[in-house]
C-alpha cells in the first residue's frame, strides 16, 4: 500500500501533469455561433438562441426599448441591427 501511494506521488510530482488540450472554436460559418444563421425579421429570442447571450448592446433609441426600440447588438462575430419589426440588417465582422 505504501509503495504504490510513494509510486503515484513520484508520477505527479515527476511527471508535470497534463497539458491542457486546445479548445476547438465553436464561432464562425457552420459552427455553434453562426451569424450567416440569423435572418431579417428575426425577434432578440430568435437572434439570442442561435449566437448566444454574448452580446453587447451598444445603440439603443426609443421608449420601449428592446420591446420596439431600434437598437444594435455587437457579437464577437458581428453586429445585429434591430427595427420595430425584429432584425433589419446584419454586419459579419
Amino acid at each position: 500500500m505504501r509503495a504504490i501511494l510513494i509510486l503515484g506521488l513520484a508520477t505527479v510530482l515527476l511527471g508535470g501533469g497534463c497539458s491542457k488540450p486546445d479548445m476547438p472554436s465553436v464561432v464562425g460559418q457552420g459552427k455553434f455561433h453562426d451569424i450567416t444563421q440569423v435572418r431579417r425579421g428575426m425577434s432578440p429570442n430568435e437572434v439570442e438562441r442561435i449566437m448566444g447571450s454574448r452580446f453587447k448592446t451598444i445603440f439603443e433609441e426609443g421608449i420601449q426599448g428592446m420591446e420596439g426600440g431600434n437598437y444594435i447588438w455587437e457579437f464577437p462575430e458581428g453586429r445585429v441591427y434591430f427595427g420595430f419589426d425584429g432584425v433589419t440588417r446584419v454586419q459579419p465582422f
